[in-house]
C-alpha cells in the first residue's frame, strides 16, 4: 500500500500529520511520501481532487481523509484500504 501525504508548507496541522504518518508507515514497513502543494505533482493532486483543505492523505493513489486523523483513527484508514484491496 502507498501513503501519500499533500501538505503545505509552514502549517502546524500539515507537519503534525506528517509526523504521525511517517511513524506509522515506519511501524508498519509501508511507503511514506511526503507532496508539497505547490511541487508539480502535488499543484495535480490539488486539482485533480479539487482539495481547499490540507493536508489531505491518499492511500493506493485514492483520496481517503483530510485533516489531522488521531493515531487509531490512522490505523483505521490503513485497515480499511486493505479491506477494500481484498474484495
Amino acid at each position: 500500500m502507498k501513503v501519500e501525504l499533500l501538505v503545505t508548507r509552514d502549517s502546524s496541522s500539515c507537519r503534525k500529520a506528517e509526523l504521525l504518518w511517517r511513524s506509522i508507515c515506519e511501524q508498519k514497513n509501508l511507503p511514506f511520501t511526503l507532496l508539497e502543494d505547490d511541487s508539480p505533482e502535488g499543484r495535480h493532486v490539488l486539482a485533480r481532487h479539487a482539495l481547499r483543505a490540507l493536508p489531505a492523505l491518499l492511500l493506493d493513489g485514492r483520496l481517503v481523509a483530510v485533516g489531522v486523523q488521531t493515531p487509531d483513527q490512522a490505523l483505521e484508514l490503513l485497515r480499511s484500504a486493505a479491506d477494500d484491496g481484498r474484495t
